[in-house]
């Protein structure tokens, strides 16, 4: 699959799975809520810990999960998951933490783990976020980019669902 390609099927799958969300605010997942202001003094962290800055050029990246515990943040990655034309950690897991409004998502894979930080703040069960990478181990060190992520959760059962990442990452 070329590189144009790709890019149009991920955003036919973005734009498909936002249009399944309705309007019907009553449906709100709790644990997002709208980031809270923050001081100087909350906002540092060490240079190991935060992506620098956006590669000046890489690969297109599409990651799908299917979340089975929010409350958890609990998943697996999808097997259709890519990073440029190769597999992207077929076989794994998806982990994490929230502080506040702020996600941290760890893809455990076979050749190491990519953590990820975002923060959702629409109270529905369709929700979407800018993501950036934190901090790679194994296959994915140095790694570094973003992008916007989307998540479906089910009506009948809002912990459960699922998630598109896409952007560009690169060294």
């Amino acid at each position: 699959m070329t590189k144009v390609r790709l890019v149009i099927a991920v955003t036919i799958a973005t734009t498909g799975l936002t249009a399944c969300g309705g309007d019907n605010g009553g449906d709100a997942r709790p644990s997002t809520i709208a980031p809270a202001e923050t001081s100087a003094e909350d906002t540092s962290t060490s240079a190991e810990e935060t992506s620098t800055s956006a590669p000046v050029s890489g690969d297109a990246i599409l990651i799908e999960t299917r979340i089975t515990n929010a409350k958890r943040h609990t998943g697996e990655v999808l097997d259709l998951s890519v990073i440029g034309e190769s597999a992207f950690c077929r076989g794994g897991e998806s982990r994490g933490s929230s502080e506040g409004p702020t996600i941290t998502a760890t893809f455990h894979c076979p050749g190491g783990t990519l953590r990820v930080q975002y923060a959702p703040t629409q109270p529905s069960l369709v929700q979407g976020a800018l993501w950036e990478v934190v901090r790679g181990t194994g296959s994915f060190k140095g790694l570094r980019g973003g992008g916007s992520m989307v998540a479906k959760f089910e009506r009948d059962n809002p912990d459960s669902g699922r998630e598109v990442f896409t952007g560009t990452v690169g060294e």
